[in-house]
């Protein structure tokens, strides 16, 4: 009976052990996402700009990533395969250098090498007589936010505020975060 005891005890060990690690694991898709980060793109940078109070007028459209020019254009990515959907919010006047990407990438794994890439390719001189100098990229699992704003704007927004405003939504660290 002492036997059984001790191998329950040991069976019980190890399921408690095996729900805490898979528990705290990251998971694809956004299995242990806070519930703001795991709908509509659109709403997330929404509720960013809540939390930042940008002062800018903003537009929000979704990127086609079947157009790879508009990729390249808005995202700095010459291939568009490892993300699954992408939505850039810029200024509605196009003498202020605004930009914000949010990207969901198809598997969290490839959100590092996304960001990176992102940060190689991205034009921060893509307007006319302006330029965003002020860039962050951070990753939390499956997404990617890329700000980058001229300095000029800094009484109505920088790239810290909004990353700030982000990170509060995420709850926790970012799993990586790269700036210029």
């Amino acid at each position: 009976m002492k036997m059984r005891n001790k191998i329950s005890t040991i069976f019980i060990f190890a399921a408690m052990v095996m729900v805490l690690v898979t528990g705290c694991k990251k998971t694809e898709g956004g299995g242990n996402m806070p519930e703001a980060l795991k709908g509509d793109l659109t709403k997330i940078i929404g509720t960013i700009y809540e939390k930042a109070k940008v002062d800018l007028r903003l537009e929000n459209t979704p990127i086609d990533l079947t157009n790879k020019d508009m990729v390249k254009y808005n995202m700095g990515l010459d291939d568009a395969s490892k993300v699954k959907e992408a939505v850039v919010s810029e200024a509605m006047i196009g003498s202020q250098a605004y930009s914000l990407v949010l990207a969901r990438v198809n598997n969290a794994s490839d959100a590092e090498s996304v960001a990176k890439a992102m940060l190689d390719g991205i034009d921060q001189r893509k307007w006319i007589c302006v330029m965003a100098d002020d860039l962050q990229i951070v990753t939390y699992n499956d997404l990617v936010m890329l700000v980058m704003v001229d300095s000029n704007l800094k009484d109505a927004v920088t790239s810290q505020k909004v990353v700030d405003a982000f990170g509060e939504m995420c709850g926790s660290d970012f799993d990586l975060k790269l700036s210029k």
